[in-house]
């Protein structure tokens, strides 16, 4: 597991890292920690066909990117690259490979309050055995309407 963490934390950088842009990035989402929760959660086929995407993300990218170097030891921008690169690439696996991690990094990204509250989220009615809190405004869609009716 301790591959894995490493493969999680190097995409999870790669492709929420730390900006200058207010947005929460991959530390303050605490993606890592909520992804190995997550991995719990799941039926045990799919909980080995996750680690085993970041365990060969950590440990091929010594095959798969000039530098022969484990993924987590790449620079943040070599590992951004990396992952756009196999997204946009000839060979089905390799694509198949970059949008398994950025939709596996983006769902774990979006799920998080702070991110929900970035966007701009919210609720038109309160949910109080719901976890996540977000604002609440009950007259949104309302507002939406009469908006629309201009």
């Amino acid at each position: 597991m301790g591959i894995a963490r490493d493969g999680i934390s190097a995409a999870s950088e790669a492709t929420f890292p730390k900006t200058d842009l207010a947005a929460p990035d991959f530390e303050s989402t605490q993606m890592v920690e909520r992804t190995l929760e997550y991995l719990d959660e799941l039926p045990p086929a799919q909980r080995r066909l996750l680690i085993v995407l970041f365990v060969f993300v950590e440990l091929g990218a010594v095959f798969l990117i000039f530098g022969f170097r484990r993924f987590s030891r790449l620079h943040v921008r070599r590992r951004t690259r990396a992952i756009s690169e196999w997204r946009r690439s000839r060979f089905l696996a390799l694509r198949v490979l970059g949008d398994s991690v950025k939709a596996t990094t983006t769902m774990m990204y979006m799920s998080h309050p702070a991110v929900l509250e970035h966007i701009g989220e919210y609720r038109v009615c309160d949910r109080p055995l719901d976890r996540v809190r977000l604002r609440v405004l009950p007259d949104a869609l309302a507002r939406d309407a009469s908006s629309e009716a201009e």
